[in-house]
């Protein structure tokens, strides 16, 4: 879609701010080197095969921790070459404790070309994690780009640009939710280039929900306002709110409502999606409106819109009706007419500078 094609230009261009106007894409002052000896080493750039990076050794230069940045939900792209298992860790708490993806070039083309372990007080417990591992084209000594993504406690690994993951898990439970980067390589050295991150929108899990209100009317916001009865509802693992888990028989339409606090007058953007028809309101506004019956894949991020916010206590409501219409008076669910997708995906991120 030509609205896709332009998002994913912006996030493109919105990236360069992060990278050094080095090659490498790294702010040497703004990374700690750790050695397997826990001695002091300087970092410095190099070229490997005609390009620019930094070079891990694995022994004084074991790793580079950067401890000036505090990622929860993000996308980070970056090229790596490297010999035995060079790596990216994530959400450290510090540099014993923290999320670790890690890449074996000699493996590629073998479900052992990419793994995944949690590091607990610095152990490397891979016996325990067999199944977090995925097959890529990776090669010994041989530059290949990867892009990983993270939101919450879901992971998906890209190398090479491929649109579909090589690697897509759900990571196991840890102290910390979000934390520093670590760039590190083990049993032979690495090189890393044009290292760049930016933060993914912040799901919302938590709602409230209206009953299950007539089809075919238009629930503008002096009708809303006048409604008493609300449900709560969240679902922490799963970003996706969908809305035919809440009612033995989902029909009709529902309104769900979610509080935003701000400190001050603020713009913020909402990322979302949707299936069958919804109308976005903020604040008694309307901000969205589709009502031509949307179904396809539910995707993060398909639909922006911003946000002004005032300060203190904002209003969002979702004012959506499924895919019942699309079939009539819905579809057969043995012997029943039903809803059978209905619901959104919802995030709020900040505007990029």
């Amino acid at each position: 879609m030509v609205k896709n094609l332009f998002r994913s230009t912006v996030l493109l261009l919105s990236s360069l701010p992060f990278l050094n106007t080095q090659g490498q894409g790294i702010n040497l002052a703004d990374w700690r080197v750790l050695s397997e000896q826990n001695n002091t080493a300087p970092l410095t750039d190099t070229i490997y095969q005609d390009k620019a990076c930094v070079k891990l050794d694995g022994k004084a230069l074991a790793g580079i921790w950067n401890k000036t940045i505090a990622l929860k939900n993000f996308r980070l792209e970056l090229d790596i070459a490297g010999t035995v298992m060079p790596g990216i860790g994530f959400h450290a708490k510090d540099e014993q404790n923290y999320q670790f993806l890690y890449f074996r070039p000699g493996y590629g083309g073998t479900i052992e070309a990419i793994q995944y372990i949690p590091i607990y007080n610095g152990a490397l417990s891979w016996v325990f994690y067999g199944g977090y591992q995925a097959a890529a084209n990776i090669h010994k000594n041989e530059w290949f780009h990867a892009s990983i993504e993270v939101r919450g406690n879901h992971l998906k690994v890209f190398t090479n640009n491929n649109p579909k993951p090589d690697m897509d898990i759900t990571m196991m439970q840890t102290e910390a939710d979000k934390g520093a980067l670590l760039l590190r390589t083990m049993f032979g050295p690495a090189y890393f280039a044009n290292l760049n991150w930016r933060e993914l929108p912040e799901g919302i899990t938590d709602w409230e929900i209206s009953d299950q209100l007539p089809a075919g009317f238009i629930y503008d916001y002096e009708k809303v306002k006048k409604l008493q009865n609300w449900k709560k509802i969240n679902e922490p693992a799963d970003d996706y709110v969908n809305l035919c888990r809440y009612f033995k028989l989902p029909e009709g339409t529902v309104v769900a409502r979610h509080i935003l606090y701000a400190d001050s007058v603020t713009n913020k953007l909402l990322d979302f999606d949707f299936t069958g028809t919804l109308r976005i309101i903020l604040n008694g506004k309307e901000i969205f409106s589709y009502d031509k019956h949307k179904l396809e894949r539910v995707e993060a991020d398909t639909y922006t819109t911003r946000l002004s916010l005032q300060k203190g206590q904002n209003e969002l409501l979702f004012i959506t009706q499924g895919d019942g219409f699309i079939f009539g008076k819905g579809y057969n669910s043995l012997g029943r007419l039903q809803h059978q997708n209905w619901g959104f995906i919802a995030g709020i991120e900040n505007p990029r500078k």
